[in-house]
């Protein structure tokens, strides 16, 4: 099992948070978000907390 980074994006507009992977953390930050369309920096994208 590969251990995928994720991350929880918080949208400073519309205030949606979700989980995302690296991939998807690259999506937003070159489109915006997905539910409203701001526009998204690196600090609206934080690590979501291990679970040990």
């Amino acid at each position: 099992m590969t251990g995928r980074s994720t991350h929880t994006f918080v949208c400073p507009e519309c205030r949606r948070s979700i989980e995302v992977d690296d991939a998807m953390r690259a999506t937003l930050l070159e489109t915006g978000c997905v539910v409203c369309g701001a526009p998204v920096t690196e600090e609206d994208i934080g690590e979501a907390p291990t679970i040990s």
